[in-house]
């Protein structure tokens, strides 16, 4: 029952992991290539095979694509449509047509490219979100709007697709079906926001796994470098102004202490926590959720074809759903899809939450040697985190566990020593206060 969504290479179907990509800063022209390959390595390098490029931002850059075929990444491209509905007159029409086919022209000879979309959550917005009823459209009003609609995205762009391009498909919009419908779970792709938005715990995915999840995510706070980067030390506690001007999701902040609270942490100790601390735990319970939501994804094969989270990147330092931020460093819950994402293994849920893990004290033996680490705990530790005050520097892994007398070898990308490196472990910040 329902439609299938999937991509095939070589007549063999491919099973999707990636992410959306949004523009990578709200200055365009200041990115180079090196940021774009900085980028897209850390796709690469978390086992992504593709890519959204998400409606609400820019058709990009050359080089994204370039780099993109070089390094196997497919692309999903959404037309620069979203978040409204547009005119369907013939001035309109005729400079859209335009825009796409300069757009399809530059872009068509990348191999990288594997789909056309029309929009992004348009036609879910017209049908679910009451925008009749908040501009006061009814009647013939209406009717004129969603048939502007169907003969741009369901009529026009499917023709000049075929004029352009011709060998690849096109969908008129993405998702096929609002979040809040059945069919969306049994129909084309899905954009699942019942995690997050509806603030629905991970679980949901067991009983609402789109064919193709091609939207779902969670928040984090940004990387505790990048936070010092836009604060000064009387900005650094808690829902300070500056930290909620750096949060732009609705009740995000609400939201967050829902999962926090959930899974981590009780209410009392986290309204106690330090910001660095509420960061720390943050990225580890986006690392949680994203891991498991991954596993319930991949656990539906094939009925299942794909999972793209929210997102690869952030535009500017803030709190968001991205998994590197600003600084292009990973967040904790990079090193949970990289390990999800992987081809030879099965992710594995999570049995039991980590609020009601029964944890000890760890003591850490450390070497250090050169730009190697090898670290060592006498008790399990969860959610292991090194840090130095240097936003450059990135380990091989992070937010690790450790069993009781196991070794762990983590590299960095520079040589450090033991007085700049920091050890923090989730039982340090749950037993702090």
């Amino acid at each position: 029952i329902g439609t299938s969504f999937y991509f095939e290479k070589d007549g063999k179907p491919i099973y999707a992991k990636g992410a959306n990509w949004i523009p990578a800063d709200v200055f365009l022209p200041r990115l180079t290539k090196s940021d774009y390959r900085k980028m897209l390595l850390s796709a690469k390098n978390a086992n992504m095979n593709m890519l959204r490029v998400w409606g609400g931002g820019v058709y990009e850059s050359d080089d994204f694509y370039d780099l993109c075929d070089s390094l196997g990444i497919m692309v999903w491209q959404d037309f620069m449509f979203a978040g409204g509905m547009y005119p369907g007159d013939d001035a309109f029409m005729n400079n859209v047509r335009e825009e796409v086919k300069y757009q399809i022209q530059r872009l068509r000879h990348h191999p990288c490219i594997v789909l056309w979309c029309g929009n992004n959550e348009v036609e879910e917005a017209w049908k679910n979100w009451g925008w009749q009823k908040q501009f006061n459209l009814h009647g013939a009003d209406s009717a004129k709007v969603w048939n502007d609609y169907k003969r741009l995205f369901q009529d026009s762009l499917k023709i000049w697709v075929s004029a352009f391009d011709g060998t690849r498909p096109y969908v008129s919009t993405s998702p096929k079906n609002g979040w809040g419908h059945a069919a969306s779970f049994i129909e084309g792709d899905s954009h699942y926001w019942g995690v997050w938005w509806g603030m629905e715990d991970w679980e949901a995915f067991e009983n609402k796994t789109g064919r193709f999840v091609s939207e779902y995510g969670m928040q984090a706070m940004p990387n505790w470098n990048t936070i010092k980067s836009f604060t000064d030390s009387t900005d650094r506690y808690l829902y300070s102004p500056v930290i909620r001007a750096h949060q732009k999701a609705s009740d995000g902040f609400k939201k967050l202490d829902h999962y926090l609270t959930r899974y981590f942490i009780d209410s009392a100790k986290l309204s106690k926590l330090s910001l660095e601390d509420y960061t720390y735990l943050s990225q580890c319970m986006q690392y949680y959720i994203l891991k498991n939501s991954i596993a319930v994804h991949r656990s539906k094969y094939p009925a299942n074809m794909g999972t793209l989270l929210w997102q690869l990147n952030d535009c500017w330092p803030v709190t968001s759903w991205s998994i590197t931020d600003y600084s292009r460093q990973p967040k904790a819950a990079w090193y949970a899809v990289k390990e999800a994402y992987r081809d030879d293994v099965m992710p594995v849920k999570d049995a039991v939450y980590p609020k009601n893990l029964k944890l000890n004290k760890p003591e850490f033996s450390i070497l250090i040697s050169s730009n190697t680490i090898t670290i060592r705990s006498n008790v399990a530790a969860k959610y292991i985190y090194l840090s130095v005050n240097d936003a450059g520097l990135q380990f091989s892994d992070n937010y690790f566990d450790l069993e009781p007398g196991k070794t762990k070898i983590i590299t960095a990308n520079r040589a450090i020593n033991k007085t700049e490196l920091k050890v923090k472990s989730l039982y340090s910040v749950l037993n702090a206060h």
